[in-house]
């Protein structure tokens, strides 16, 4: 299959697109750098995915796809609600959020324009997109704008495309481990599972929507059972 992976320089991208590699998938990945470790046989793009006209460009010397997983984005900017001008918001929001956008509705233009058959998007979201968080103002409102997005393009585009998310919680990221300046902090009373999860486990999330042909609309929450649990103190 022809496998497009945004945010593929790093993280679950980076993951992503090396598993997709060794199962015999044609990948191409579409970053706005380079990863020099990936195999050579995965085609890497520099692009910018903010940028409408880069990505418009990106996608039109790719063609068309059979399955595409969305992980590019950022951490945003980390502060108070109150603490941010609306200029400052906007910009923060949409820098989580625009690379996105920008990707999904070249995908579902190439489809529209291309062959008819089954095509499958996967966009990665994020667990912070369903609570309340300190700091996290512009960040988990983009990512439940991803989930919604993601809900939209599968009810606008059923039955060529197949759209779903996945809302990760704490993964074993370059990402992560920055925001906590290189160590992991202990999460054994924050994840039922006892640590934080892995690029493997999200991985075997988007394995099973390749292949899952009645799943459509729908967000996956891959969070260690944080959201199973309620406690009243």
């Amino acid at each position: 299959m022809k496998v497009i992976v945004t945010g593929h320089a790093s993280g679950i991208g980076s993951y992503t697109a090396q598993q997709l590699h060794l199962l015999g998938h044609e990948v191409y990945g579409l970053d706005i750098r380079v990863n020099n470790i990936l195999a050579n046989e995965i085609k890497q793009k520099r692009c910018d995915l903010r940028l409408a006209p880069d990505t418009e460009s990106a996608y039109s010397e790719i063609g068309d796809f059979d399955v595409a997983i969305n992980c590019a984005g950022v951490a945003g900017v980390r502060k108070s609600l109150a603490e941010f001008t609306l200029h400052e918001y906007q910009e923060s929001f949409n820098d989580v959020f625009t690379p996105l956008f920008n990707s999904l509705t070249n995908l579902i233009n190439l489809a529209k324009a291309g062959e008819t058959k089954r095509r499958r998007i996967i966009n990665i979201a994020s667990v912070t997109a369903n609570f309340g968080a300190k700091n996290m103002a512009a960040y988990s409102a983009a990512k439940a704008a991803v989930i919604n997005l993601t809900k939209v393009a599968a009810v606008e585009n059923a039955p060529q495309l197949q759209v779903n998310a996945i809302s990760p919680a704490s993964i074993d990221t370059p990402m992560i481990r920055a925001k906590h300046k290189g160590t992991l902090p202990d999460y054994s009373q924050t994840y039922l599972t006892g640590d934080c999860g892995q690029d493997a486990d999200v991985f075997s999330v988007i394995e099973m929507l390749m292949k899952n042909d009645f799943m459509t609309g729908q967000n996956i929450v891959v969070d260690g059972g944080y959201s199973a649990a309620f406690k009243l103190s």
